[in-house]
């Protein structure tokens, strides 16, 4: 006879997931994580073929994010009691070109950019502001958040982030027509 496993819904700790920053031998995980969280957040956006490059790309996406996490960068996972994972988070203070100017413009002065910040579809806001604590602590940050993505706005409301400017639609492709939105935390 076989029994089926049921794990429990909690922990003895009545924990129903747990943070864990990222190994190199993740990366493939964290990856798939993303296409699957981009089709949920951009699938109203764009066409097959948006995520179908994207996805051609996964082999190269391993190897930069093994390379990241061996350079030392931390990127923290959440995941359920099954080792799915249901949350990434990155924060760095290096600035991509758009946020440079952005700190610049509003005068935020030295913030954390938070770059990789995605969630399950039924992940919980608890978990999101939980990776978003574990990420950034108290210290001022910011990030920015496009398409379809409610757990992620209300994760970075309960961590104390609001609106900042005008949402920004990319004049170029492959981003053009997917407005982000800069959320900023003093």
């Amino acid at each position: 006879m076989i029994w089926p496993f049921n794990r429990k819904a909690t922990t003895e700790t009545g924990a129903q997931y747990y943070l864990r920053d990222a190994a190199a031998a993740d990366a493939r995980a964290l990856v798939e994580f993303k296409h699957r969280a981009w089709r949920a957040m951009y699938g109203r956006l764009k066409d097959e073929g948006f995520f179908a490059q994207a996805e051609a790309t996964t082999d190269e996406q391993v190897k930069f994010w093994q390379s990241r996490i061996a350079k030392g960068d931390k990127i923290w996972i959440a995941e359920d009691l099954r080792d799915r994972i249901i949350g990434t988070i990155l924060a760095t203070t290096k600035y991509s070109e758009h946020t440079a100017e952005f700190v610049e413009l509003y005068s935020l002065g030295d913030v954390r950019e938070i770059r990789y910040f995605y969630l399950a579809d039924d992940a919980a806001a608890a978990i999101g502001k939980a990776l978003v604590d574990q990420a950034v602590g108290d210290v001022p940050a910011l990030t920015w958040v496009s398409g379809h993505a409610p757990a992620v706005v209300q994760s970075l409301r309960a961590a104390g982030f609001a609106d900042l400017g005008e949402p920004v639609d990319p004049a170029v492709a492959p981003w053009h027509g997917v407005a982000r939105q800069a959320m900023v935390r003093s």
